[in-house]
């Protein structure tokens, strides 16, 4: 269930100009959906390289990098990457075991003797899988501004939530873990040994590890988020100290990260051999979940990826068997939306052999609905469904993540038709009940509305969003 959040109003910017004609090159239709999704979403500025078969065919700067200053992102601006930076990390892990300076295989007592004993048997395979198990020294509010030894003072003494390797649970503490070991081997700090093994031809010092985006550094991005209040703000709550710069800490400009690229497909960092041994998949013992060491993995209909994302706002994917890679940096946004997909999205651009049926369908809808009718959506709609080639595709899902998006574009009218689209389709959900209640309350009418809650409700008797909106709405 989706509840519908106060609407913002849309953050359009001078840069983000629809294009009027049907774009006709590669480097026109990225254009064209890059800007698509940074007015949809409220994303201030972006920049975004795509590369294939070795050569960059896409490398484009998109609205602002500063917003009450107007300054534009530029090839000059530095963007704080988030836990993207863990990618960077395991390729330094795995030059050490190229070296036989580190095996995945060690365990933690090997290095540290300040942690506890039931942390010594953890090895270094199960921080790259979060597999450790161990609590999480999460970035959130609690863990702001706090020093190493706070922080690790309100984790310490948690107990680990199961076996390690058993299963997949995201986690910053493993990464904490593994930037000590790798500082204990190589007997320099995080950001020197990165910096000296993976980006030497930084001459303009562009690359660097911080994990406060408090600090001011000439030509960083503005960071932007709506999460404190509810608004798009200037904000800085990513903090903390030296301790996380492996988790969270990279900042790099589009070019920096374009010519690294460049030199990992090159295997100037790993062999291919090494490499191949980085990207196998992890069995975790309890876990479905598709992961290899310190990378996510992608299944798009056969064409495997590997990459991860940060914050919402950065992401990296390579195809290696489709020579593509890319890259898509941000300095925030205005309303959640999976950052993946668009990774997704703008591959089938490259290759439209690589698609997700998902988010296909999704984005040709929404566009059906923004830009032409209701009519030619469920036009649209019916033809998709009658596909066989999307027979996996989750149409529920589907038809409410558009009503919501045309709810925050202000488009209440088609929203509330395809919610009941929705219903007609999918009678027997309690969930579409709810979004149509939600968007009929929305829009005042409150009969309606009581009506679309009490069906959910009957459906699912457990909907507490339902019994509370049915109790403030009895009560006006």
């Amino acid at each position: 269930m989706k509840q519908l959040p106060l609407l913002l109003a849309l953050f359009f910017m001078s840069n983000f100009c629809q294009a009027q004609i049907r774009p006709s090159t590669l480097n026109d239709r990225i254009d064209e959906y890059v800007l698509k999704i940074s007015n949809r979403y409220g994303i201030p500025g972006a920049a975004v390289a795509i590369a294939k078969d070795g050569k960059t065919v896409h490398e484009a700067y998109y609205g602002n990098a500063n917003i009450e200053h107007d300054v534009p992102v530029s090839d000059k601006s530095i963007f704080r990457v988030y836990s993207l930076t863990k990618t960077i990390v395991t390729v330094a892990v795995f030059q050490l075991i190229e070296k036989n300076k580190l095996s995945l295989e060690d365990k933690l007592s090997m290095y540290l003797d300040d942690i506890p004993k039931t942390w010594g048997t953890i090895q270094l395979k199960h921080l790259l899988t979060h597999s450790s198990g161990l609590p999480d020294m999460a970035p959130i509010m609690d863990f702001e501004n706090l020093t190493e030894e706070e922080a690790v003072e309100k984790v310490i003494d948690q107990e680990i939530s199961f076996l390690p390797g058993e299963k997949y649970d995201y986690n910053q503490t493993n990464f904490w873990l593994v930037q000590r070991v790798v500082e204990k081997v190589t007997n320099e700090n995080i950001e020197d040994y990165i910096l000296r093994n993976q980006f030497w031809d930084d001459v303009d010092n562009t690359t660097f590890l911080s994990s406060d985006s408090r600090d001011i550094v000439k030509n960083r991005v503005t960071p932007y988020f709506p999460f404190r209040n509810g608004k798009l703000i200037i904000d800085n709550s990513y903090l903390q100290g030296s301790y996380m710069l492996s988790a969270n800490g990279l900042n790099l400009t589009l070019k920096d990260y374009v010519e690294w690229n460049k030199k990992f497909e090159e295997n100037k960092f790993l062999s291919e051999k090494t490499k191949n041994k980085m990207f196998e998949f992890f069995d975790y013992g309890n876990d479905n979940k598709e992961f290899v060491f310190g990378w996510d993995v992608h299944n798009l209909n056969g064409h495997f990826s590997y990459g991860f994302s940060g914050s919402l706002v950065t992401a990296y994917r390579i195809f290696p068997k489709d020579n593509i890679s890319i890259i898509f940096l941000s300095n925030g946004l205005e309303s959640y939306y999976n950052i993946e997909n668009t990774i997704n999205h703008l591959a089938s651009l490259v290759n439209d052999d690589i698609y997700d049926g998902n988010n296909f369908v999704f984005e040709g809808l929404l566009d059906k609905a923004s830009n032409e009718s209701f009519e030619k959506l469920f036009s649209y709609y019916n033809t998709l469904k009658n596909n066989k080639k999307y027979k996996q595709v989750d149409f529920e899902n589907c038809l409410n993540s558009i009503g919501y998006m045309l709810f925050r574009l202000g488009n209440q009218n088609t929203a509330l038709k395809v919610f009941e689209l929705n219903t007609r389709e999918y009678p027997k959900s309690w969930n579409v009940w709810d979004s149509l209640a939600e968007g009929n309350e929305y829009l005042g009418n409150k009969t309606i509305a009581i009506l679309n809650y009490e069906k959910s409700l009957a459906l699912n008797p457990d909907n507490k969003h339902a019994i509370e909106r049915l109790k403030v709405l009895r009560t006006k």
